[in-house]
């Protein structure tokens, strides 16, 4: 297939199969796809009916979908090219708030000459936000010593490893956008490399998270070594990758 034949709608939603292939799960159901988009399952199962038409996915009705080699080749592509842009746009200096949604436009229309350009010139091993950019072929090595913020309790001294790109609208305080969350994080402090102890875990009363969902209901405080300390809400928690620390 014609890799101009894909629309920029239908590589978001393969890049969005990549961000869970990338950590492992291979097999995605439509409520993931769903909420992860942040729109309707009905409209996730029209979008897999084309791309399986495509053959950029298998997809089987009541069980969900996953790459074909085809369909993980196209979303590599996708998710490189977007962090390179990424790491592009660091060394251009556009605030680290901006970047992700800067990022997101030029995922589309950067060709492989310019993607490869940025490699050579910057050689990133990583975004500004910690996320590894994908090799041409196959998939990066998981560092397994990063895991969800949220799997850390009380006492654990941590660092922050990558705050994912994977964001749920619902989750976020009333009308609130994707880059006000990242005012958010910035304002706070939770940029990757900064190192915390965790104070405390609660349930989050106004959390409503599904049981298949990859999402946690813990708010956290956290004290940096300064002595400061912040009240992190779960939709912060679920961005955050973390690795345990010594002290």
């Amino acid at each position: 297939m014609n890799h101009n034949e894909i629309t920029p709608a239908e590589e978001e939603y393969l890049e969005t199969f990549f961000w869970f292939f990338e950590y492992g799960s291979k097999h995605v159901k439509t409520n993931q796809i769903a909420e992860m988009m942040n729109v309707d399952p009905g409209t996730v199962t029209s979008m897999f009916k084309k791309l399986s038409r495509k053959g950029l996915i298998n997809y089987k009705p009541y069980y969900g979908a996953e790459l074909t080699p085809e369909g993980e080749e196209i979303a590599r592509k996708v998710v490189r090219k977007h962090r390179l842009s990424e790491s592009f746009l660091e060394w251009l200096g556009l605030p680290w708030v901006k970047i992700h949604e800067e990022a997101c436009k030029w995922e589309h229309v950067l060709t492989e000459e310019i993607a490869e350009m940025i490699e050579q010139k910057l050689k990133p091993e990583k975004t500004p936000y910690g996320a590894a950019i994908p090799k041409k072929e196959g998939i990066n090595d998981t560092i397994t010593e990063n895991k969800p913020l949220a799997l850390f309790g009380s006492g654990k001294n941590i660092q922050i490893t990558e705050i994912i790109e994977r964001a749920i609208s619902r989750h976020f305080p009333h009308e609130a956008t994707l880059q006000e969350i990242y005012v958010e994080l910035e304002d706070k402090g939770l940029k990757p490399g900064t190192e915390w102890v965790i104070v405390s875990t609660e349930v989050s009363e106004d959390a409503i998270v599904e049981k298949w969902s990859l999402s946690y209901d813990l708010d956290m405080t956290l004290e940096n070594q300064e002595g400061r300390k912040i009240r992190v809400p779960y939709y912060l928690v679920n961005m955050i990758l973390a690795k345990e620390v010594s002290v």
